[in-house]
C-alpha cells in the first residue's frame, strides 16, 4: 500500500509539472483513499494530530447514497486475537446470517496470536496482500502511529457520521486529523474494583456497593476499610500485576490524568495527591498484598473480563463497584484501554465493506449494552455487580499515554520506584519527565 502511495504521488507531481509547463492550471486529484496528514505537519488545536480528544465539535458527514449491495460471494476477513467466531451470541449468529444472504458475502474470522497482530498487519500491507478487511486492535496502536503511517483508512465518506448509533467514545476517541478512523459497535470495557464480600460481612463493614449508591464511596472510605481487614495474613488491597494497576486508577479517579492533549498531566497537584495516597498504601498503612482468588484480600482492580479468570473457582463472595472518589473529584470515573475497529487502507469496495460491518452486530447503543450485561451474567455473582457495570459502560475515559512509543515502561519504572519506598513522587516524575516528553514527541513526529 505504501508502496502504491508512493507510485501515485510521483505520477500526480509529473502530472502538475506537465499542466505547469502547459500553462493551465488544471491536474488531477489524489485519490480519497490517501493516508491521514502525518503528524509532523501544522494544524490548527481543531484539526490537530494530537491523540488525545479535540474539544472541538465537528460537522458531522452527511450519508452517502448506497442503493443494493451485491458482493457476489465475496469473503471479507475480520482480523482479532480471541477466536471471535466462537464467543459470537445466539442474536450475532443471526445477523451475521441475515448480512451473508442479504449481501451475498461470506465472513470470515481471522484470528492472529495478539503478540503478532499488528507487526501482521504492518508486513501483509507492504507486501499489498493485507491479512484482513476489518481488524480489531488496541486503540492506542492505532492512534497516532498506524494511522499516520497510512495502515488504516477513514471511514467518513464511507458511513454516516449522523447516525445516532455511533457511540461517544469511538467519536471522542477514535479521530486523528479531523477524520474517523476507528470504530466500535458498543463500549463494553467496565474497570473498578472487585471487592470480597465475605470479608466485608466477617468484619462488620458496611459494603462498597451500597456507598457508592449513595455516592459516599470515597478514598477514606477505601483506606478505612483496607486498614480494618488488614491482619492474620488478610490484606486491604493488591494489584492486579504491578503497582500502576493501582497508581492510574487512583490519579483518574482524582479529577487528574497522566496525559491530557499530549501534554503531561502526571505531576499536576491532583496527580501527585494520588499517587501519595497510593504509595502510603504500600509505605505507612502496609495494607497491600495478599492473592484475590484465595480470599487473602479485599479489594482486587480490574477490568470486567477479569472475572473469567476466577469466578469458578474462588470460594468467597464477591462484588464489582467503580474505583472509590479522590477528594478532587465530583463523580466516578472508568479509566479504560479501548479495543475498536478498523478499515484496511487497501481494502476493496470500502463502502460495501462498512455496509455489511454494520449490519455484524447490534449498533443501538442501549441494546448493546444491555447484551453486555446479559454475556456478563453466568460470570458476575450477584445484580448489584452488574447495575455497577451497567453504569460503567460508555462512560469510560481511555488511557491514551499507551500510544506513546516507550511512555508506560518509564512511567511504570517510575511507580514501581514509589511504590519500593526508593523515591518520592516529586522526584521520580522529574527524573522520567524528559523521557516520557520524547516518548511523546517521537510518536507524534515533532
Amino acid at each position: 500500500m505504501r508502496i502504491k502511495w508512493l507510485s501515485t504521488m510521483l505520477v500526480a507531481v509529473m502530472l502538475v509539472l506537465a499542466a505547469c509547463s502547459g500553462g493551465n492550471d488544471g491536474g488531477g486529484n489524489e485519490p480519497s483513499q490517501q493516508a491521514a496528514p502525518e503528524a509532523s505537519q501544522p494544524a490548527s488545536p481543531a484539526d490537530s494530530g494530537s491523540s488525545e480528544p479535540s474539544p472541538a465539535v465537528e460537522e458531522p458527514t452527511p450519508a452517502p447514497s448506497d442503493g443494493p449491495i451485491d458482493l457476489k460471494g465475496r469473503t471479507i476477513r475480520i482480523g482479532q486475537w480471541w477466536g471471535m467466531e466462537n464467543y459470537l451470541s445466539e442474536e450475532e449468529k443471526e445477523l451475521q446470517k441475515k448480512a451473508e444472504e442479504k449481501f451475498n458475502v461470506k465472513i470470515e474470522y481471522v484470528t492472529v496470536p495478539f503478540g503478532e497482530i499488528q507487526s501482521r498487519i504492518i508486513t501483509t500491507s507492504v507486501a499489498g496482500q493485507p491479512f484482513a478487511d476489518i481488524i480489531m486492535i488496541p486503540l492506542e496502536w492505532s492512534i497516532p502511529k498506524m494511522v499516520s503511517e497510512g495502515y488504516i483508512r477513514n471511514i467518513d465518506d464511507l458511513v454516516d457520521m449522523a447516525d445516532p448509533n455511533w457511540n461517544s467514545i469511538m467519536l471522542k476517541y477514535g479521530k486523528y486529523n479531523g477524520k474517523q478512523y476507528s470504530f466500535t459497535d458498543k463500549d463494553n470495557n467496565g474497570h473498578g474494583f472487585f471487592y470480597n464480600k465475605t470479608l466485608i460481612q466477617r468484619n462488620g463493614l458496611e459494603d462498597p456497593y451500597e456507598l457508592q449508591e449513595r455516592g459516599e464511596w470515597t478514598w477514606d472510605k477505601f483506606l478505612e476499610m483496607a486498614k480494618a481487614v488488614t491482619k492474620d495474613g488478610v490484606f486491604g488491597v493488591s494489584e492486579y500485576d504491578a503497582p500502576s494497576s493501582l497508581a492510574i486508577p487512583f490519579i483518574y479517579s482524582n479529577n487528574a490524568a497522566v496525559t491530557k492533549d499530549d501534554q503531561i498531566t502526571y505531576d499536576a497537584p491532583e496527580a501527585l495527591e494520588a499517587i501519595q495516597f497510593v504509595s502510603d498504601l504500600y509505605n505507612v498503612h502496609k495494607v497491600v498484598g495478599g492473592k484475590w482468588a484465595e480470599g487473602t484480600t479485599l479489594f482486587y482492580p480490574g477490568y470486567r473480563w477479569a472475572a473469567y479468570d476466577f469466578n469458578g473457582s474462588m470460594a468467597d463472595d464477591w462484588g464489582y463497584v467503580f474505583f472509590p472518589k479522590g477528594p478532587k473529584a465530583d463523580n466516578y470515573v472508568v479509566p479504560t484501554t479501548i479495543n475498536m475497529w478498523h478499515l484496511m487502507a487497501d481494502v476493496e469496495n470500502p463502502r460495501e465493506v462498512m455496509a455489511v460491518w454494520k449490519e455484524l452486530y447490534e449498533r443501538d447503543i442501549e441494546k448493546g449494552f444491555d447484551a453486555v450485561i446479559r454475556a456478563e451474567e453466568a460470570n458476575f455473582r450477584n445484580q448489584e455487580g452488574l447495575n455497577t457495570l451497567r453504569k460503567m459502560l460508555g462512560n469510560g475515559t481511555v488511557l491514551q499515554f499507551f500510544a506513546y512509543e516507550g511512555f508506560s515502561n518509564y512511567f511504570n519504572e517510575a511507580i514501581n520506584n514509589i511504590m519500593a519506598g526508593k523515591g518520592t513522587p516529586s522526584s521520580e516524575l522529574a527524573r522520567i519527565k524528559p523521557l516520557t516528553q520524547a516518548a511523546i514527541d517521537v510518536t507524534l513526529k515533532k
